[in-house]
């Protein structure tokens, strides 16, 4: 793990490589599961309030704002690998009990714990049916805006539909069922869901 000092929006608070034995497909899950990782280290910390913006930013479940998030790079070296790198976002500053050193290792113990029960779980079939079903129900109940209205925008930031954020599916695309219910997938290259 790399550690860059620094709590200011935009710094890199930690970063974690990992190496899961599970197959390339599976590796399109990885970014979830890192933030469910996050999400449990850090209320393992203290913060109970840290919830998963989808996909996978880490937010005050409270307010919706964003504590964190996560860049994620793969690569091949001797086999597949991943490096999660935990940026700061706006809401840092609420994580100010915690030194650096705590916020990092919270980071990575809890990071490392989930993937590699992920991992497990992949490894032993549970994955079949698409790379999130071992921990869906899990990341379900980690989302802060479930259950909430909710607007899905462009990358651009214009608003596409909104609706109530009604689930993600075992791909990790997000549902949104408008008011006059018809059900609307979005995958994460194609929008952001936010708070109505």
């Amino acid at each position: 793990m790399a550690r860059i000092e620094g709590r200011a929006e935009g710094d890199t608070i930690a970063e974690v490589t990992l190496r899961p034995q599970v197959p390339m497909g599976a590796f399109h899950a990885l970014g979830y599961v890192c933030a469910m990782g996050v999400v449990e280290g850090l209320r393992a910390a203290g913060a109970g309030y840290a919830a998963i913006g989808w996909p996978s930013d880490v937010v005050d479940g409270r307010t919706d704002r964003g504590l964190c998030t996560l860049r994620m790079h793969a690569g091949y070296d001797k086999g597949m690998f991943a490096t999660c790198a935990v940026v700061a976002g706006r809401q840092i500053g609420l994580l100010r009990e915690l030194t650096d050193d705590e916020l990092a290792d919270a980071i990575e113990a809890g990071v490392r714990a989930r993937v590699d029960g992920w991992e497990s779980d992949i490894i032993a079939g549970r994955g079949v049916a698409g790379p999130l079903a071992p921990v869906l129900s899990e990341y379900f109940d980690l989302v802060a805006l479930l259950g909430r209205p909710a607007v899905a925008t462009y990358p651009n930031g214009n608003e596409m539909a909104r609706g109530t954020f009604a689930g993600v599916d075992i791909w990790g695309r997000a549902t949104l069922v408008t008011d006059d219910g018809h059900e609307l997938e979005f995958p994460p290259e194609q929008a952001s869901i936010r708070p109505a």
